[in-house]
Formats: structure tokens, sequence, C-alpha cells
């Protein structure tokens, strides 16, 4: 998928960038952090224009973010309920509901920034969690801007080096969505293994016998 997505960098340019990034907000299953990097490699050659990929791919990040936020302040409830149902999203969802939970804004700035794997789905949670939209707009948009700025910044920079930058970045975030899935497993197992222990202290008798109890024939 990523190999596709990139090839057609020099044929559809900022079109591209402008549609993956967007439907990835939306949490679709696209490269966008990748393709952001190679937008700007293609910019430090002169291929594209640097403030056109900034533009664009910011516009479209925040386009995609709020669209999905709106969509769960109608639907939410549905869509978080039928995410569950996916072995591979599951982890992920709960991981952002813990986030939003003990965090608020500060759960979408770092979703949007150096947990970006979570955003769309701290997005869709904040819609359908009540988040006021004032306060989620100003916090989404600083950090879709830092994203913006990042990817397509490092790309530019070491745009010699794309390959061996997008693998660190990939694998970075695999690591990411590994701890994610690992800190819910481990609040899940921690939350069954109290439960266990609650109903077998309830359910098994009491027989210590009391002093007089003993000394009565």
């Amino acid at each position: 998928m990523t190999e596709t997505v990139l090839a057609l960098v020099p044929d559809y340019g900022l079109i591209l960038v402008f549609v993956v990034i967007m439907l990835a907000s939306l949490a679709v299953p696209l490269p966008a952090s990748v393709l952001a990097l190679t937008a700007g490699s293609f910019a430090a050659v002169g291929d594209l224009s640097l403030p056109w990929v900034i533009a664009t791919g910011f516009s479209a990040f925040v386009i995609g973010d709020q669209i999905a936020f709106f969509i769960a302040s109608k639907f939410g409830t549905k869509l978080i309920a039928k995410g569950k149902q996916s072995e591979r999203l599951a982890p992920v969802i709960e991981r952002s509901e813990n986030m939003l939970e003990k965090r608020g804004a500060t759960a979408v700035f770092l979703s949007h920034t150096i947990l970006s794997p979570t955003c769309p789905y701290v997005t869709y949670l904040s819609g359908a969690g009540g988040l006021p939209w004032k306060k989620y707009a100003t916090v989404a948009g600083i950090g879709a801007l830092l994203w913006t700025l990042s990817f397509v910044g490092i790309g530019y920079a070491l745009s010699s080096q794309l390959e061996a930058v997008a693998s660190l970045i990939a694998n970075f975030f695999g690591v990411v969505l590994a701890c994610a899935v690992a800190v819910v497993l481990l609040v899940i197992l921690r939350n069954r293994w109290r439960s266990y222990r609650e109903t077998d202290t309830e359910e098994t008798p009491d027989t210590t016998l009391t002093q007089s109890e003993r000394n009565t024939p």
C-alpha cells in the first residue's frame, strides 16, 4: 500500500497529499506520515513547492479532523461500538479512551503530534464524548500544524536519506501502537484479576471461629 501511494506522488502531487492525509484523519489506513516526508523531499529537489506542501498537508489534516469530529458528534456511540468489535482497532480505541478520560486536551494534542496513530480515534472519542468543539479545534489545530511542519520539514531536510528516515518513523509508530496494545492488555488483565479476587473472596466461607465458639460444647 505505501509503495503504491508513494509511486503516485510524481503524477498527482499536492492532490494526492491532500486526499491521503484527509482520509487518514478519518481513520482510513493510509501512510499519511510517510507521504508528508516524501512530499517534503520532493520540495527539496524543486518538484513541489514547500509552502504549498505545508499548506496542503495542514489544511487536509484539519478538514479531515473536523469531519471526523462532527461525524462522531452525531453518530459517535455507534461508530465506537463498531470499532471495538475489530481485534485490530479495539486496543487502540480503548487506549485512546483512557488517554482522553485522564488527560483531556493534552490527549488531543499528543494524538495530533507524537502519538499520531491514535489521532482519528481520539478525534472520534472527543466528538462522541462531548468535548467542547472550540477547545478541541484550538488544540487539534496547533497539533496539526506542528505535525505538518515536522514531517514535511524532516523530509525536506533529509531528502537524501528519505528511505532510512521513513523506515525509522514507521518503526517508531509501530512501537507506539505496540505499547498502546500492551498497556491496554495489562489494564484488562489487572481488572480481571481484581474481579477474580473479589469474587473468590465473596464465595469463600469464613471458617474462622471466635474464642467463645471454640469453647462452646
